[in-house]
């Protein structure tokens, strides 16, 4: 199990030098590539991940590799995760360096559940509605879950718009239930 907070920390640093340097979208370019490299070459995967293979090796080999490919800061911090014995946190960091160039650029990810396919008029309208609400731009995913009934479900990060007919059903069973314990309690006080 990785822990986020220290990915956190490497991809924060490396966002922060980034944009000091105005090379955010070429780390960001380089950190794409470099999880595309680890996906598809086994050999890569193996080598980077491995805890046999002395770390001055690996940086050694690092250095060989990619001091022509990919900005120096991005390179640093490959060795710094190999330094420190943390080659496992570069997904987390990828992922969360992404997470904060988005964010400065005004970028949101949302799921987009719905019970059958929106159509692409459906889509746009929602994205568009979205958008205006939010003030940012929103890269939908879209995803069908006939357990919803109806309706549409949208979830940004840790917000959530639930207007499918499953979600109204579940309010109104807890409404109910709510309320049946508090006559109950009424009840019971009364006696």
């Amino acid at each position: 199990m990785v822990d986020i907070r220290v990915a956190r920390r490497y991809a924060r640093a490396l966002f922060e030098v980034a944009l000091k340097q105005q090379l955010l979208q070429q780390t960001a370019d380089d950190l794409a590539s470099l999880r595309t490299l680890m996906e598809q070459s086994s050999e890569w995967r193996a080598f980077f991940y491995s805890p046999l293979i002395p770390r001055d090796r690996k940086v050694a080999r690092l250095r060989e590799a990619f001091s022509t490919q990919v900005q120096p800061h991005t390179l640093r911090l490959l060795e710094l995760l190999v330094e420190k014995r943390r080659e496992k946190f570069l997904e987390a960091v990828c992922e969360e360096f992404q997470r904060l160039q988005e964010a400065y650029q005004g970028v949101v990810r949302a799921t987009i559940e719905s019970a059958a396919p929106l159509s692409e008029t459906e889509q746009n309208a929602l994205v568009q509605k979205l958008e205006q609400s939010t003030g940012k731009r929103i890269i939908p995913n879209y995803e069908v879950n006939p357990e919803l009934i109806g309706g549409v479900r949208v979830q940004m990060g840790d917000y959530q718009i639930d207007g499918t007919l499953r979600g109204a059903l579940d309010r109104l069973r807890d409404h109910i239930m709510l309320e049946i314990e508090r006559r109950g309690a009424r009840v019971a006080n009364t006696e």
